[in-house]
């Protein structure tokens, strides 16, 4: 009983000892801002321990009490480490910040009261704060969303599968100069093209009567749900300039500091978003929709044509359709042509080109570097063609089948159907047609006899359907197969309980070999548990979970706990890091909002899929 009790107080004292103490701190930064400007709502989870790094634990959501119409935006985790030796007495300190965007709609006192908050089984209480919003003063310096912001020009309605050009415009007042590092969208309603970070416009625009210059960027969206969805778009950004006066005055409210200071006094990281929009998606019309409509959206034109009016019998053409206009290009199929006992056809081969393709064919190496667009990659406007391979089967005047060609123009909200001409193609005899078998050949002889060479296609077309000879059974039991599958198969046993025997070793004696083979066999259920989860929280968890598990394998050390810029170091593409920061803006955010709404995870998932294949 003594020994119990004395092993049950050691057990305790070391728990104490491991243990690390947690506190939580609440802040609004600045806590003073003029109307238009914007503040951030940072709450910081602080663990202390003298004995090694506390690990962090995830937090499925922060249950915020916001009042007064207080808008929390774009919420985002930071994580930092600090460690300090004094005195002999080691101290290490891990914080999780959660940062989030809040903008007030007027002026006013607005008071986040405490909540409670679960973490690594404690209750934590959130402290309350007030964030002070007063009107702009006549010589206050200009606000943030003043000096850059961004806008993206959306239609109102859209057809579902139609594609439109979305023009990105990102608005840079004087004396600044800025880096951009990442892009992000929420868009789990849309497929939305690449951004192409080096491909953009610069102009210059004046808008309340300040100039700017403009970036422009041009992306493609496509929308895969019907009903009203949410789009919005999201660069991240550097200031890296520093001017030596400020041109905007000297006076500023608050004590002479502001976020004007705070923009070009330092080098900091910022978030830019457009405002959020919703586009309604409608269904494709049911009434009058053709059966060869394929799912093209758009104004388009078709030309049919064929390299030859004249062939022989068995010898192939070539049927060319063109489909020329503005629309979803990439959604366009070829055309299907009905069969016809006349002809054998195949299946085509297609090829796009765009508008500016189109227009340079022929013309000098300066005019086609002074026609370059960015739109070029958007596959919005051009041609494109579909080649047919048809080889007749008898001769005389014989016609192509018609093809037909439907799209829906989002315009009228009309199907247009279009259909190509007769096209009469004159069929001659084949010379190469082989001659009857003489009379007197039997039906019973297995050769074949052949009066001229075959073509290079009847050839290839030509099966030797002549019996093999029988093969002759060994009795012998040394010599038969299943002797030696016996022995091979023992063999193979041996083989693979020595290697199990080996790697149980190794498991024991190599940490790094120990690590791999766990983060692989943890990727492997964390896979399988993302793909069949039933909600976004189970998802995400998992999905994250599996992230950092790849790029445990990836980088050949733990990474368990590792944040988001740390994986996006392993990743070389830039579409890869993009859905990195998606998926993980996806997660937090669901994490920090009190939603507990169905979401379409299909989006997210494809992103997982990109970012584990990079890794």
């Amino acid at each position: 009983m003594r020994h119990t009790l004395t092993i049950l107080i050691s057990t305790l004292c070391l728990l104490c000892i491991l243990h690390a103490e947690i506190t939580i701190q609440t802040r609004f930064e600045p806590n003073r801002i003029a109307l238009g400007s914007r503040a951030q709502y940072i709450v910081d989870i602080i663990e202390t321990s003298s004995n090694r790094m506390p690990v962090p634990e995830p937090i499925d959501s922060f249950p915020i009490p916001v009042s007064g119409n207080l808008s929390l935006t774009n919420g985002r985790t930071l994580s930092r480490s600090q460690m300090e030796f004094v005195n002999g007495n080691n101290s290490f300190t891990h914080t999780q910040s959660l940062i989030i965007d809040a903008n007030a709609p007027y002026t006013g006192n607005f008071t986040i009261s405490d909540y409670e908050l679960a973490y690594k089984g404690q209750t934590l209480t959130a402290p309350s704060v007030t964030l002070t919003v007063v009107e702009r003063t006549a010589d206050a310096a200009p606000t943030l969303e003043e000096l850059v912001f961004l806008k993206a020009d959306l239609p109102d309605s859209l057809y579902v599968g139609q594609t439109i050009p979305i023009e990105l415009k990102l608005y840079i007042s004087d004396h600044v100069k800025l880096d951009l590092n990442s892009f992000d969208r929420k868009a789990d309603g849309f497929i939305v093209s690449d951004f192409p970070y080096n491909k953009f416009t610069r102009s210059k625009e004046t808008h309340d009567s300040r100039p700017y210059d403009v970036l422009t960027w041009r992306l493609s969206a496509t929308p895969i749900q019907t009903g009203p969805q949410d789009i919005a778009f999201q660069l991240n950004l550097t200031n890296i300039s520093s001017p030596r006066s400020n041109p905007f005055g000297e006076n500023h409210p608050f004590g002479g500091h502001s976020i004007f200071d705070d923009f070009f006094g330092n080098r900091k990281r910022f978030d830019l978003y457009t405002k959020p929009a919703s586009i309604n998606i409608k269904p494709l019309p049911q009434a009058s929709q053709p059966t060869s409509f394929s799912g093209a959206i758009g104004d388009f034109r078709m030309e049919v044509h064929t390299d030859m009016e004249e062939t022989k019998v068995g010898e192939p053409i070539m049927l060319s359709v063109k489909i020329n206009g503005t629309g979803n290009f990439d959604r366009i199929q070829g055309p299907t042509i009905s069969e016809s006992p006349n002809w054998r056809s195949y299946d085509p081969e297609s090829q796009f080109e765009s508008v500016n393709t189109l227009r340079l064919k022929g013309k000098t190496k300066a005019l086609r570097v002074k026609n370059r667009k960015p739109s070029d990659a958007l596959r919005l406007k051009g041609m494109k063609r579909f080649d047919y391979v048809f080889v007749p089967l008898q001769a005389g005047p014989l016609d192509l089948p018609p093809v037909r060609f439907a799209f829906l123009n989002p315009a009228t909200g009309q199907y247009v159907e279009l259909k190509s001409p007769p096209l009469n193609v004159k069929v001659n005899p084949s010379l190469n047609q082989p001659p009857a078998l003489p009379p007197e050949q039997s039906a019973s002889d297995n050769s074949i006899g052949l009066t001229r060479s075959l073509t290079s296609e009847e050839a290839l077309l030509t099966l030797d359907y002549r019996p093999e000879p029988a093969r002759k059974i060994e009795g012998n039991l040394l010599r038969s197969n299943g002797f030696y599958f016996t022995h091979i198969a023992v063999l193979l046993g041996f083989s693979a309980f020595g290697l199990c025997l080996k790697k149980r070793k190794r498991l024991r004696n190599d940490a790094d070999y120990a690590l791999i083979q766990a983060a692989t066999s943890e990727l492997k259920k964390a896979r399988r548990a993302a793909a069949s989860a039933k909600d976004a929280t189970q998802f995400y968890r998992h999905a994250q979970q599996a992230v950092r598990l790849a790029a445990t394998l990836r980088a050949g050390k733990n990474l368990r706990n590792a944040e988001q810029s740390e994986i996006a170091a392993l990743l070389q593409k830039n579409k890869a890091r993009e859905s990195l920061g998606r998926l993980f803006a996806s997660a937090n955010a669901h994490r920090f909002s009190q939603q507990k709404n169905a979401t379409d995870l299909s989006s997210a998932r494809g992103q997982l899929d990109t970012i584990l294949k990079a890794l």
